[in-house]
């Protein structure tokens, strides 16, 4: 009999790298596998990990191991997810549908950081596959969607009847900079992403897309932040519309950015900048969002400057017979002793906690599950909390 659990965890960039240490320190882990399409990264992510955890994986016997996989190639995928309990996607979003098929064929659980509402659209469509291989799929597990997603469903049961969920999230330096007053804290290709496109909402009780970076609202959050802009982009709602379509009126999702930085992406919207369709230049055709992510993206990387995870999420309704809020406020500043930022801290952990429940058999549901009803919204509240992530709850009621 096994005395832990073996996990594999595709991408050893910083998320990954995130939830493969919360995985080696709280998931009872007998094996951690880590991939990468370079070698050299995976290696040194390991060599990382095991500086971090010091004695503990030789104590505990853990293998830990750095491997080389073509996350485009699914049967390599599958070769390799073969003799683990449950797989964890830290790669490109675009590429999760790819990944989630081949741990299907591999019979393997499986979860991922998601994000972007079309690939896991893709995924949803393998249900009935993945229930007829006996396995679990959880997509967009990361901070939003994910934990906002648990956090949805921990202020709906503190009310008695709940009507509208509200998010405000961003990941951001401590201290703004230009040229964009940003910096990269995950993918850029991801972030631009959800800029583009439509986002899934409920309104007035039916799910329906809007148009991102509508919206707009300027959030107060008092010292040390000040205001803040918010607006809709896509990706973070996933797939809450539909599950609480019928029971909410509202829940809609928007990015919280300081001031400023949302007019300067639509001129470089409004110029053709960042659109993915290739022009002609000099006889070759390029796409302007790949020249711009190769030569904006070192301008915004910042790599000595800190950032930050806020989060406020409202949840709106009645509490017996009074208009009640609950309310989530998140502000994490990262674990420099440890070297996580808190971009990493709150996507990387959330992921390996689901991660952990599936390889330990805590969720029973087989096929594609969305989120918020595969995993207790209270249990994955106090989990955070137990990583050093503080969450404040804050009850308040509606003046007569």
């Amino acid at each position: 009999m096994s005395l832990g659990y073996s996990y594999l965890v595709l991408g050893s960039g910083k998320q990954g790298l995130a939830a493969a240490y919360d995985l080696l320190r709280r998931g009872r882990a007998a094996r951690l596998t880590l991939a990468d399409g370079d070698l050299v990264a995976a290696r040194d992510a390991v060599q990382k990990l095991r500086r971090l955890l010091g004695r503990k994986t030789k104590r505990e016997k853990i293998q830990l191991t750095a491997r080389r996989v073509d996350a485009k190639s699914r049967r390599n995928l599958a070769r390799l997810m073969i003799g683990h309990d449950a797989v964890l996607s830290a790669i490109p979003y675009y590429l999760n549908p790819g990944v989630a098929k081949a741990a299907i064929a591999a019979r393997v659980h499986y979860c991922d950081l998601g994000g972007y509402m079309e690939s896991t659209r893709e995924i949803l469509k393998l249900n009935a596959r993945a229930k007829k291989a006996g396995v679990t799929l959880i997509p967009d597990c990361g901070v939003a969607p994910g934990l906002c997603n648990s956090l949805a469903v921990c202020g709906m049961e503190k009310l008695s009847r709940p009507q509208e969920v509200h998010i405000y999230c961003g990941g951001l330096p401590q201290h703004p900079r230009p040229p964009l007053h940003y910096k990269i804290v995950f993918n850029l290709e991801g972030v631009l992403g959800n800029y583009f496109g439509n986002a899934y909402v409920l309104q007035n009780g039916k799910v329906k897309l809007i148009p991102s970076f509508s919206g707009k609202e300027m959030v107060s959050f008092g010292r040390p932040l000040g205001i803040l802009e918010a607006r809709t982009t896509g990706g973070a709602t996933s797939t809450a519309p539909w599950t609480f379509r019928g029971i909410l009126k509202a829940y809609d999702y928007k990015t919280l950015r300081y001031p400023g930085h949302y007019e300067k992406i639509e001129t470089l919207k409004q110029l053709g900048l960042l659109e993915t369709t290739a022009v002609r230049v000099n006889g070759y055709r390029i796409a302007p969002r790949e020249v711009f992510i190769a030569t904006a993206g070192p301008h915004l990387s910042f790599p000595k400057d800190r950032d930050l995870l806020v989060m406020r999420l409202v949840v709106q309704g009645w509490k017996r017979h009074r208009r009640a809020q609950v309310i989530y406020d998140i502000l994490d500043y990262g674990d420099r002793r440890r070297g996580f930022s808190a971009m990493q801290r709150t996507t990387g952990f959330p992921a390996a906690i689901v991660l952990a429940l599936l390889a330990q058999g805590g969720v029973r549901q087989t096929g594609v599950v969305p989120l918020e009803k595969a995993i207790d919204g209270r249990a994955m509240l106090e989990a955070v909390r137990a990583r050093g992530i503080h969450v404040k709850e804050t009850l308040r009621w509606e003046k007569r």
